[in-house]
């Protein structure tokens, strides 16, 4: 099978798709992007949202979710566009977007993504444009709507990931669920679920 390029929107590059190397770290703040103060689930004064990665481990983290109960899934995409000859997409560059899942635990979420799950580590490529967006749960997106979505984007292919990590409630669910990769298209992304967006890589500045 052709390789291909990958990248994880953490500034933390991928392909085929695998992070660039063991020593790469990035970290950073997510925030309720709809107005000033966020919206129904993230209030951007008190609710603590965050992520961190190093070589192919990601986690994402939140507290103070408004209107969640225990067992709640929440949906997020990593996601941005990367230059990777080796696998095949060459300058400008190709997009694409990396859903995982979470669930609520005492009114915190924590996602512990292994991303050798999406074969994390083999050609060298480079990353930018990089986001994260999170949002409310939605059945449907998360089983068989993603890959539809994804290949609706002339040129993506989904990529379902290995399933050996499992949420704790939700069991049969995998934390990383797959890849949406497009080959051709700089800027190209994994459409969105119909379910609210929660949150969206930014800062709060007072």
């Amino acid at each position: 099978m052709k390789k291909l390029a990958v990248v994880l929107a953490l500034g933390v590059a991928f392909a085929s798709p695998a992070l660039a190397g063991p020593k790469d770290k990035s970290s950073g703040n997510l925030i309720g992007p709809q107005a000033f103060g966020g919206n129904g689930t993230v209030d951007n004064a008190v609710t603590t949202f965050s992520f961190k990665a190093k070589g192919c481990s990601l986690q994402i983290a939140a507290k103070g979710l408004l209107g969640t109960t225990d067992g709640d899934i929440i949906m997020c995409i990593a996601e941005a566009d990367v230059i990777a000859p080796g696998g095949g997409i060459n300058p400008p560059g190709a997009g694409n977007g990396v859903l995982l899942l979470g669930e609520m635990k005492k009114g915190a979420l924590k996602i512990k993504a292994d991303l050798t799950e999406v074969l994390c580590g083999s050609t060298a490529a480079v990353q930018f444009n990089p986001n994260i967006r999170c949002y409310l749960d939605d059945f449907t997106y998360r089983t068989t709507g993603w890959p539809t979505a994804c290949t609706s984007v002339v040129g993506s292919i989904a990529i379902p990931g290995s399933g050996l990590t499992k949420l704790k409630v939700n069991s049969t669910e995998n934390v990383v669920v797959g890849i949406c990769q497009n080959l051709i298209t700089l800027g190209a992304r994994l459409p969105a679920p119909p379910s609210p967006l929660i949150a969206v890589q930014g800062a709060l500045t007072l």
